[in-house]
């Protein structure tokens, strides 16, 4: 699976239903690039967001 760090502006544009997807209700964040998801295998370095 292709992480959200690498996807491109194309990829963005062709894969948009899926992307909205994956960042509907963020549970993990990336610590290389700050993108935000609920699934942590959608990202490179994925942390869990702590509840406040």
């Amino acid at each position: 699976m292709k992480t959200l760090c690498d996807y491109s502006k194309k990829d963005i544009e062709k894969h948009h239903k899926k992307i909205a997807a994956l960042v509907n209700d963020p549970k993990y964040i990336c610590e290389k690039c700050a993108r935000a998801a609920n699934d942590k295998k959608a990202l490179c370095k994925p942390n869990k967001i702590k509840d406040e």
